[in-house]
């Protein structure tokens, strides 16, 4: 029982660091400036501070239609009728910082609303089409990551992108200190009230700053690279981790582990240490008090603060730490079924389900927008991405071989009805998080497994909603608390992430040497910090959507209101408006174990 239960913790910290996801790549634009998303970023627009009834009338979700004739709010500047036909190209990156910087001296120089419009709209198409030669990248990194061609192209991009963004950003801070600041954003491609974010926020145009983000990109680079093809020496021969550990008894397993751990914590620790580092240069550059509030208020662009979270990860370790030993014995999903098995009752679910969700299903399937073979040279874990010069969405599966694989295709196809539906998704990555984790509850519901089968899942996602809660609220306390130490070595961070897993109940079943290095396979605080709280608050909404699906068939109904709000709106925002409880409410926590325990215990 004992190795079994170290299993299902070494699961907890290598596969649920992102509800069995990982981080998609941080450049996006959507087809205008106002929307840019994808599992990781957020739009840099400056979002409304007051809760506002949406006045369009929603779209008619319920009802299918071929998605030809689906209205979206943006038209592709380029199309394709599969992702195979995709063909990257080296975008030329001076000349798009070199085009902005021409045009912001065109309105510097007094130019007219519709001659910076017509010098403005192949410079925006170009952007996009740098974005998308990014993502098309890393899409293809990830498939591979042997494939150094793609693996240095990909990291070409992302060491560009901040000067294109500077560049971008000087050129907007120009249009909005204009006098045709206000035609400009009557125009559909600014949208209204587009430039008050660069009336007080200059991100880009430091150029320390970018020099930063570049060093930063260069260490997330690095960590990447370590990902790919880990290897001990076992007996003299260099062995793959992944495929050494499933042919080995209990005490050469922990063995291999402790190997492992021996080889790469140093390594992990000098690129983590560097980047916090770095992090913080960029925080004081910019006149935040911390790299928290940073990325709260301009990566994520949250509705709530740093403190909040302390509060409510106070909370869940006072309270849901009670739930972990039969959330623990529930979280794993033996049934064996293969990927075609999985994907067929996938495809069922969805045809049952029908709506807006089957349409996107056939977008997804004619277009050939998703992976989800197994090799062990592809990334591990699963994201979704958005390729905006063609407006589609793509989504990335490792599968692992069980049942399971259902809820992860669910939960990833969740990302991609919220990226189709609303052009790019959600800018909000609280929010997105929500149609993911929703749509996996609701998926089940549908699905045609029998009973036994279907029973197991729904416990087994209970139980995952336990792991998310406390093993995500850790996360974010470490993260949280390696931010704050001055002086950081690998010894100090692994004595953090034990005091942490000993706090919120995850050291119980350990060996020290064991978990207190485990930090160093949680990608986000390599690649998307302070990330990782958004899974915690948007789980809580996911669950209040299957509440209302099994309290009175409401379920789909709640999921479709929240994908018709407008896709700019923060969390707590949102769940107001759709009448629901906020995550971050004092009695929350003690309602969810409440619920939570009804079907664990």
């Amino acid at each position: 029982m004992k190795y079994r239960l170290f299993a299902l913790l070494l699961c907890l910290c290598l596969l649920l660091s992102a509800c069995n996801t990982t981080p998609a790549p941080a450049t996006t634009t959507s087809a205008t400036e106002e929307s840019q998303t994808t599992t990781e970023t957020t739009t840099e627009t400056e979002q409304p501070t007051e809760t506002t009834e949406p006045t369009e009338e929603p779209r008619d979700l319920f009802t299918y239609v071929p998605y030809g004739e689906f209205e979206r709010d943006f038209t592709p500047y380029e199309t394709i009728s599969s992702f195979s036909e995709i063909t990257y190209e080296r975008p030329d990156a001076q000349d798009l910082c070199d085009r902005f910087a021409d045009l912001q001296k065109m309105v510097e120089d007094g130019a007219s609303t519709e001659e910076v419009l017509e010098v403005y709209r192949p410079i925006f198409k170009d952007f996009l089409h740098f974005d998308t030669m990014t993502n098309y990248a890393h899409i293809r990194y990830t498939l591979d990551l042997n494939d150094s061609y793609f693996e240095e192209e990909y990291n070409w991009c992302q060491e560009r992108d901040p000067e294109i963004k500077q560049a971008r950003e000087k050129c907007y801070i120009v249009m909005a200190k204009s006098d045709i600041r206000e035609e400009l954003e009557a125009d559909d491609i600014f949208g209204e009230d587009f430039f008050d974010f660069y009336d007080e926020n200059e991100i880009y145009s430091n150029d320390r700053v970018v020099e930063l983000m570049q060093q930063e990109s260069d260490l997330q680079s690095q960590y990447m690279a370590l990902q790919s093809d880990m290897t001990i020496t076992w007996r003299g021969r260099e062995r793959l981790i992944e495929e050494l550990l499933p042919t080995l008894d209990r005490d050469d397993y922990y063995t291999a582990w402790r190997l492992y751990y021996e080889k790469y914590t140093p390594l992990c620790a000098d690129l983590y240490i560097q980047l916090i580092n770095i992090r913080k240069e960029i925080a004081a550059e910019l006149d935040y008090e911390s790299y928290a509030d940073f990325a709260y208020e301009h990566t994520y662009q949250r509705d709530y603060t740093p403190e909040d979270v302390e509060a409510y990860c106070d909370a869940i370790a006072e309270e849901m730490v009670s739930l972990l030993w039969p959330a623990l014995v529930y979280s794993t999903t033996d049934v064996s079924k293969t990927t075609e098995e999985c994907l067929a009752l996938f495809s069922d679910a969805v045809e049952r389900m029908g709506g807006a969700v089957q349409m996107c299903y056939e977008v997804m399937q004619d277009y050939e927008l998703f992976d989800i073979t197994s090799s062990t040279s592809k990334m591990p874990g699963s994201y979704m991405t958005y390729l905006n010069s063609y407006e589609l969405t793509f989504v990335y599966i490792s599968p692992k071989g069980n049942l399971h694989d259902f809820l992860t295709i669910s939960h990833e196809f969740g990302h991609f009805v919220d990226g189709y539906v609303n052009c790019g998704g959600s800018s909000s990555i609280d929010c997105a998080e929500i149609f993911s984790q929703g749509l996996e509850f609701l998926l089940l519901e549908s699905a045609d497994l029998k009973y036994s089968d279907k029973k197991a899942l729904l416990t087994g996602n209970f139980a995952d909603s336990v792991t998310v809660f406390l093993g995500q609220a850790c996360y974010a306390e470490f993260e949280h608390r390696a931010f704050q130490e001055e002086n950081l070595t690998a010894e100090r961070l692994n004595e953090l992430y034990w005091e942490c897993n000993e706090k919120f109940g995850l050291a119980t079943y350990y060996e020290k040497d064991l978990l207190a290095p485990g930090w160093i396979d949680i990608q986000h605080f390599f690649v998307a910090p302070y990330y990782v709280i958004s899974y915690c608050v948007s789980n809580d909404a996911a669950l209040q959507i299957y509440q209302a699906e099994e309290e009175d068939g409401k379920g789909l109904e709640l999921y479709y209101r929240l994908l018709n709000l407008p896709r700019d709106g923060k969390l707590l925002e949102r769940m107001e408006l759709a009448e629901m409880a906020s995550p971050l409410d004092p009695n929350r926590v003690t309602e969810l174990v409440d619920f939570l325990d009804e079907y664990l215990n």
